[in-house]
């Protein structure tokens, strides 16, 4: 589809009576060209090879230009199968559809271990990893709005986003502690998509803030239903389910599930 591109620019209609192109459908080639960002309409509105697809087209081998389409396929739709790059290359054969699996085998990343394997399968894992931070950054994010849209209603005053500016503080939302008493109320914000069957995490440095503040409230959202349930979590209910050290260890971090709360959830 590329070369055929290259050399006679046409529009989208024109490309759906080409009939097949090898294997695959014009129509289907010119779709995935399209979702991957290698063709695209000029402004005469003739389909045309974008600046990365004529770096593609470029590549002289095959597997180059199918692990390229890989990369591009994640960057475009970000594909739940992805994930299973952050686990090794076993995990993407082994659960991903079988059209990507197939893909991969020839693309030569189904075996070998020479440096641009290793390097197509790190690369991978990175954006995958990338991909999964964003996903729980939103989740947090949306767990802090509807802190802060809480704390409003509660108090009548509009409490500070304290994590947009700085993830340094150990927590997340400054309120107050009810509408009749403007002391600070420091509260540390966690979200889950998994409801009670999800969990958080709890750092040494978020765990040593808490202990050291005034008033402190940890606010457990639960987003597994359309109309998200919050927990109110107070400090000596948390302190229940953070370690100790002992000897020469020390804890940096304890996952705490969200059952552990499943009384205290309520509509908020």
């Amino acid at each position: 589809m590329l070369d055929l591109l290259e050399a006679t620019p046409m529009s989208l209609n024109a490309t759906g009576t080409l009939g097949k192109l090898g294997v695959v459908s014009a129509e289907r080639a010119t779709s995935c060209a399209q979702l991957l960002g290698w063709i695209a309409i000029d402004e005469a509105g003739l389909l045309v090879p974008t600046i990365r697809g004529q770096s593609v087209r470029a590549m002289p081998r095959t597997e180059e230009r199918l692990r390229e389409a890989l990369l591009d396929l994640v960057e475009a739709t970000n594909p739940p199968w992805v994930q299973g790059a952050r686990f090794g290359r076993r995990h993407v054969l082994q659960y991903s559809p079988p059209e990507i699996a197939q893909v991969c085998r020839e693309a030569g990343l189904a075996s070998g271990e020479t440096s641009e394997v290793v390097a197509f399968w790190d690369l991978l894992a990175a954006r995958a990893r990338g991909l999964h931070d964003v996903r729980l950054n939103e989740i947090g994010r949306q767990g802090e709005r509807l802190t802060l849209n809480h704390e409003e209603k509660r108090t009548g005053k509009s409490p500070r986003w304290i994590a947009l500016d700085s993830n340094a503080d150990g927590y997340d939302v400054l309120s107050s502690v009810s509408d009749n008493d403007s002391t600070s109320l420091c509260i540390e914000v966690k979200a889950s998509r998994a409801g009670l069957a999800g969990d958080f995490y709890v750092t040494r440095n978020e765990w040593n803030t808490a202990r050291d503040l005034l008033h402190f409230a940890m606010h457990l959202w639960d987003l597994s239903a359309p109309n998200p349930r919050l927990a109110v979590v107070d400090l000596q209910e948390l302190a229940d389910h953070v370690p100790h050290d002992e000897g020469q260890g020390r804890w940096e971090c304890v996952r705490i599930p969200f059952a552990a709360f499943a009384t205290t959830f309520a509509a908020a």
